[in-house]
């Protein structure tokens, strides 16, 4: 996945970023997977999940850092990543485990619209090719 939108927002100097984007876009991601979508929610699981402990190196940003990353720096390019996310799974690019492979088999496109939540029209435009 082409991560560089988010990159090129760190290149504009005013120092260096305490968290690393990619280390907290991957949070986001999994939150959003996870339907974890409050920044103080992702902050309670930094601290005491062990999956979320392993994406983040360790690191726990507070729920501030959190709300800031995901409103200023992702705010234009949610959706295009949502999107690309979407497309990479259903094209077999990201792996998955076959436990959720069978799962995701069995229910198909209404599993994956549960998972989205109220983006399950980003969903139906990835999955019609729009």
């Amino acid at each position: 996945m082409n991560l560089e939108p988010i990159l090129k927002k760190y290149d504009k100097g005013g120092g260096a970023s305490r968290f690393h984007p990619v280390m907290m876009f991957k949070v986001l991601v999994y939150g959003y997977m996870t339907r974890t979508y409050s920044s103080r929610m992702l902050a309670k699981a930094l601290r005491e999940n062990v999956m979320y402990m392993w994406l983040s190196w360790n690191q726990t940003p507070d729920f501030r850092t959190i709300n800031t990353f995901r409103g200023s720096r992702l705010k234009d390019i949610m959706e295009e990543v949502f999107m690309a996310t979407v497309k990479m799974l259903a094209a077999g690019e990201i792996g998955l485990d076959a436990w959720t492979e069978e799962w995701a088999l069995k229910d198909g496109q209404r599993a994956l619209e549960a998972a989205c939540g109220e983006r399950g029209g980003v969903l139906k435009r990835v999955l019609r090719g729009a």
